[in-house]
């Protein structure tokens, strides 16, 4: 082989050994690359995902609070009503007990 040969060689290799090294970091790249997309999409996901479950449960929550309420209100109703029955039952007897009272003080 010829010192021209050699050197041709050393070249050829050298070139082949840079190509491998440009391969390499294009695939690391490209690695990174995709990796970082993947991650993107799982945070993505994630952020909707709990998107999603904070606005079930806020619904829940208001949905709970508004029976809750209802409940309340419903109740106050039956005591509102029940308190106007027995008024009502009492005015006869009120108005009769005050006639008497009064008719007493014209007597007396």
């Amino acid at each position: 082989m010829t010192r021209h040969e050699i050197l041709s060689k050393i070249k050829q290799a050298e070139a082949d050994a840079q190509a491998s090294i440009e391969q390499a970091q294009q695939e690391r790249d490209k690695r990174i690359a995709d990796a970082t997309a993947e991650a993107t999409n799982i945070v993505r996901n994630a952020e909707a995902e709990a998107q999603e479950y904070y606005e079930k449960r806020l619904a829940d929550a208001e949905k709970s609070v508004q029976s809750k309420k209802q409940a309340i209100v419903d109740e106050g109703i039956k005591k509102v009503n029940a308190m106007k029955s027995s008024a009502s039952s009492k005015v006869d007897a009120a108005v009769e007990h005050l006639l008497k009272e009064f008719m007493g003080l014209l007597h007396a």
